[in-house]
């Protein structure tokens, strides 16, 4: 496997490769071999499974290589994870893929209320450190309006959602099954995650 140098900005050199950075990620509906395929990235195999220990708990990520982490919405956000874990994640890895992101409109990926905290603390992170960050689900994902109230006003939004639907308005998206729509070819990474 060869991920592409994930650089930060301040080690730019003129005809360097672009550094990756938050704006690099993709929201990706629904996550077809396709799509993910014209990124570089390749579902991890069971093989590829690591148990990382960021601060005090562990943490099974589908894989951990240089510069990349693949994880799970569940295993990342479903537990007791803390924000010291992310952050020490995010010094490590300079490129994240979560999958299996549920939808914010369903009214049962709403709760439990504590993995979306956990969630908009990951987003944070990420976007503070510009790190590049892949969201992987069924979809629909528009975080702009999960929550709103009847009169569409976001009144329901909880203030770390309404903070995570302006992060991830930053992030391109690929919502079609078929990512031929994408203008010329990505390049981020080269077979990331197999």
């Amino acid at each position: 496997m060869a991920v592409t140098a994930a650089r930060r900005p301040q080690e730019q050199t003129r005809g360097a490769e672009p550094a990756l950075g938050f704006r690099t990620g993709r929201i990706i509906t629904p996550g077809s071999p396709r799509q993910l395929g014209r990124l570089g990235l390749f579902p991890p195999s069971d093989t590829q499974r690591r148990i990382l220990t960021p601060t005090t708990r562990p943490i099974t990520a589908r894989n951990a290589e240089p510069d990349l982490l693949w994880i799970s919405f569940a295993e990342l956000c479903g537990g007791p994870s803390t924000e010291a874990d992310f952050r020490a994640l995010a010094a490590e890895y300079r490129m994240w893929v979560i999958d299996g992101v549920p939808s914010p409109q369903l009214a049962q990926a709403l709760g439990p209320a504590a993995d979306w905290e956990r969630f908009s603390k990951v987003v944070e992170v990420l976007h503070e450190q510009d790190i590049a960050l892949f969201l992987i689900g069924a979809g629909p994902f528009d975080w702009g309006t999960a929550g709103t109230d009847t009169a569409g006003t976001g009144a329901g939004l909880p203030a770390e959602m309404v903070r995570t639907a302006s992060r991830l308005a930053l992030l391109g998206r690929i919502e079609s099954p078929d990512a031929s729509e994408l203008p010329g070819e990505i390049g981020i990474a080269e077979g990331a995650g197999s």
